[in-house]
């Protein structure tokens, strides 16, 4: 049987492979007798990490932060082995994929022993079979984004889903359900009432369409249910993507609003306060905006501004907390740098507190009136923020052709501060000034199987955090990334 190497296309396995850092173009394709492709995928990413002062405070011990590979110490090193194992298989008008993973911090129970690391999971597995260009049916679990071209405000992430999509001549189309928690699958032990009826669950249907403006611009309307029975909730997002060129400028934009209620329950807020929030309503927004221009090959500037509204009084009836299902920044075009301080969940302080993956302040504040999130565990009371990033990508073949960089610095504000004045550590009113991150990533792409990068990033915290919290250290991530796809 003759392996041979092959260039993938556009579709779901570069989707799934760009947003995890591997590069969308490698596989090994094996050809069959039935005729059947089959599209061989493997990856080992390791790396080896340094946290610290998570919580921006050097006279405490530094504690535990969660992150994709589970929990690690922070004020520690420790290294991440995402190990992968897929295919791919294409038919006539069908596609199926597999791929297996294992996600863990190494040490030997992780490794050699029954622990963690003792199995493969099932990490993902999607199929689509094609009727018409216009008309796919999907199904499985994959990874799936709705924003992540411009701001990833609103999602990205693998849940279970169900829908359709399709390739028209004004563009295209994705629509599609996801179960992302069923109460009583989810279960341990004996159901609760609350399980069995449905109550635990949290259902979303998303939308997306993708007009064709020529010239490779294209405008999104985006309209998304969330079904949050977890959280008491039922929101609905909307909103518009762009992304598109003038002249050699490379522009993206969203703008999202969201509105809802909560149907009942309460929340029990940090400092003990409990809030009834049957009568709440949900009315948020948020926006991104970026300017790019190619100035040369090793400097194309860029500067991005990504705004969500924040609550200023968590004790009324109004929740002004933007939270997306799942914020997906951390891989985004511009902002997002996989490694990045933000990226990381520091969430041992309250006033900078984000979600995994993202890099909104969506576990930020005195907590409460949660509908979404990842692991939904975000809060409606969070502060907002309002972040203005200038940076640049490139080449530097002046150096070596194989090695490039993405850098930049973001001043961060609190677009409320309500909410982080009602903090048990807050010394009265709190100063709009959240802090700047500086993010470093250099890259070295030593041939089209092996590319080793670096990323130092670090977090200063401005005198609103000091106001909120008492806190005014800086944080700091190191993480070198070896990085084998074959």
């Amino acid at each position: 049987m003759k392996i041979t190497g092959k260039r993938i296309g556009q579709g779901c396995l570069g989707a799934l492979l760009a947003v995890n850092g591997v590069p969308a173009a490698m596989a090994l394709e094996v050809p069959t007798a039935s005729g059947v492709k089959l599209d061989i995928i493997t990856q080992g990413k390791f790396q080896p990490t340094y946290f610290s002062n998570f919580d921006l405070d050097s006279s405490l011990d530094d504690g535990a932060t969660g992150t994709s590979a589970g929990a690690v110490q922070v004020g520690d090193e420790h290294v991440r082995a995402e190990v992968r194992l897929g295919v791919v298989a294409t038919g006539k008008n069908w596609t199926g994929k597999i791929l297996l993973e294992n996600d863990f911090a190494l040490d030997a129970n992780s490794v050699d022993r029954a622990f963690r690391g003792e199995r493969f999971g099932l990490e993902q597995a999607y199929f689509t079979y094609t009727f018409d260009p216009a008309f796919t049916v999907q199904g499985g679990w994959t990874f799936k984004n709705i924003d992540l071209a411009s701001g990833g405000l609103l999602y990205g992430d693998d849940h279970p889903l169900f829908g359709a999509m399709g390739k028209t001549s004004w563009g295209g189309y994705d629509i599609y359900w996801m179960p992302i928690n069923d109460g009583l699958i989810s279960r341990s032990g004996s159901p609760t009432i609350a399980q069995v009826n449905g109550q635990e669950d949290w259902d979303v249907y998303a939308s997306k369409f993708d007009i064709d403006l020529g010239g490779g611009s294209r405008i999104s309307p985006i309209l998304t249910f969330s079904d949050n029975q977890q959280q008491n909730a039922v929101a609905t997002y909307f909103g518009v993507e762009y992304i598109g060129n003038i002249g050699a400028l490379k522009i993206r934009a969203e703008v999202l609003g969201v509105t809802g209620s909560f149907n009942g329950g309460s929340s029990t807020l940090e400092n003990g306060t409990v809030v009834d929030n049957s009568d709440n309503d949900i009315s948020a927004y948020a926006g991104y905006a970026s300017v790019e221009y190619p100035v040369s090959e090793a400097f194309n500037p860029f500067i991005a501004l990504r705004v969500a509204s924040g609550d200023d009084d968590p004790t009324d009836n109004d929740v002004e907390g933007w939270l997306g299902i799942t914020d997906i920044g951390r891989y985004s075009p511009l902002i997002g740098i996989d490694g990045q301080f933000m990226g990381w969940q520091p969430n041992s302080n309250r006033a900078i507190a984000s979600g995994l993956f993202g890099v909104a302040l969506d576990q930020a504040g005195p907590g409460g009136a949660g509908y979404g999130g990842i692991s939904n565990a975000g809060t409606g009371n969070n502060p907002g923020q309002i972040m203005l990033s200038f940076g640049s990508s490139g080449n530097l073949a002046a150096i070596s052709p194989k090695l490039s960089y993405q850098a930049q610095i973001f001043p961060m504000w609190f677009q409320q501060t309500g909410g982080l004045e009602s903090l048990s550590t807050a010394s009265g009113s709190v100063d709009s000034f959240a802090g700047t991150e500086l993010d470093l990533a250099v890259k070295y792409q030593a041939n089209e199987y092996f590319a080793p990068r670096l990323v130092l990033s670090s977090f200063l915290p401005g005198k609103g955090v000091e106001d909120a919290t008492g806190a005014d250290d800086a944080g700091y991530v190191a993480m070198l990334e070896l990085n084998w796809n074959y």
